[in-house]
């Protein structure tokens, strides 16, 4: 049994044709899910969770104060709108394809809405 030859037999992937489920896709998706899992989660030492908690508050009130007090032009008024709303569709889509963030998503939502009622 020592001397017998292994056989390898390749499959041409020129039509997407593969008979063993392919485990690639997968991963693919698990490590795309690990990323935002490990975007979006707080961080577990005290400074960085006071500097992450602070700039989510701190840059919604700046941006928010700019937006009340600074004559801005209407075109950068309707750009700011469209990608409040691109990001809050991305939100949405996120909160519905990885469940597990759920509730960590809808923290770092609530202080950015703090944030920003600090700013007007």
């Amino acid at each position: 049994m020592a001397d017998e030859q292994k056989i390898v037999v390749e499959v041409p992937s020129e039509r997407g044709y593969s008979p063993v489920a392919s485990t690639a896709e997968l991963s693919r998706l698990e490590e795309f899910k690990n990323g935002w899992r490990n975007a979006i989660a707080l961080p577990d030492n005290l400074p960085d969770l006071a500097f992450d908690l602070t700039a989510s508050l701190a840059i919604p009130a700046l941006f928010t104060s700019c937006w009340v007090s600074l004559p801005l032009p209407s075109f950068i008024r309707w750009g700011v709108m469209v990608m409040v709303a691109l990001s809050g569709v991305i939100a949405c889509y996120l909160r519905k394809a990885i469940p597990e963030i759920e509730t960590i998503l809808l923290i770092r939502l609530g202080l950015l809405f703090v944030g920003v009622l600090l700013g007007t």
